[in-house]
C-alpha cells in the first residue's frame, strides 16, 4: 500500500446526507452572477486541473499528513457564471454547512474532485468538496452543492457548527472568515 493510500484511510469517515434522488452531482452558481450555473462534475473535469497536497487537521488535534486533493480552482468555477462587479464574497454551502469567502482570496480554494487519483468517495465528502488550503478543518466543506455570490458575507454556519461538536476544553470564539492560507501553501497544476 503506498503512502497516499494509508494517508486515506486516516481521514475519518463520516455519515453523508441522502437525497430522494440519489447523490448531488451538481453546484449551482447563483447570487450576483450574469448567467446561473449548474456546474456538473462533467463540467468540472473540462476545467484546468489543479492539485494541493496539505497536511489535513482538525481543531479535535488530529492531522493526516500529506492528503492529496484534485480538482478545480474555485476562481475559475465562479468566471463561468459571470460574477457581477457588486459580488465581493462566495457564500459556499452544503445543506447547513456554510461559510463565506471573501472573492479577494478565492484563488487559495479548490472545488476537489479528487482524493489521490481517485473521485472523492460520498463519506469523505464526494463528489465535490471545498478545499481551502491552510484553513481550518471546517473550512473543507463536504459534499458542496451551492456558491452563491454576495455583496457581503453571509453566516458562517461551519464554524459554529464545528466548534459547538468540540469538548469544552478546545472552545474558541468562532471568528468569521478565515485566512484562506498561509504563507506558503501553493495550488499548482498537477504538472508543476
Amino acid at each position: 500500500m503506498n503512502e497516499e493510500s494509508k494517508n486515506r484511510k486516516k481521514l475519518p469517515i463520516h455519515e453523508f446526507p441522502l437525497s430522494g434522488d440519489g447523490p448531488v452531482h451538481s453546484v449551482c452558481v447563483d447570487g450576483l452572477v450574469r448567467t446561473i450555473r449548474a456546474l456538473t462534475l462533467a463540467d468540472l473535469r473540462r476545467l484546468p486541473q489543479h492539485e494541493v497536497v496539505d497536511n489535513f487537521t482538525c481543531l479535535e488535534g488530529w492531522t493526516v499528513p500529506r492528503v492529496r486533493w484534485g480538482g478545480v480552482l474555485l476562481k475559475d468555477a465562479l468566471s463561468l457564471a459571470e460574477p457581477l462587479s457588486e459580488a465581493r464574497y462566495v457564500q459556499a454551502s452544503a445543506r447547513r454547512f456554510s461559510l463565506p469567502l471573501s472573492l479577494e482570496r478565492v484563488g487559495q480554494a479548490l472545488l476537489a474532485i479528487r482524493l489521490d487519483e481517485n473521485p472523492i468517495p460520498r463519506e469523505h465528502g464526494g463528489p465535490v468538496r471545498l478545499i481551502v488550503s491552510g484553513g481550518e478543518c471546517f473550512t473543507s466543506i463536504k459534499w458542496l452543492d451551492h456558491l452563491e455570490l454576495l455583496p457581503e458575507p453571509g453566516l458562517n454556519t461551519a464554524e459554529v457548527i464545528a466548534l459547538s461538536r468540540l469538548p469544552e476544553t478546545l472552545h474558541h470564539e468562532p471568528t468569521g472568515e478565515n485566512d484562506l492560507a498561509p504563507p506558503g501553501h501553493v495550488l499548482k497544476k498537477p504538472s508543476d
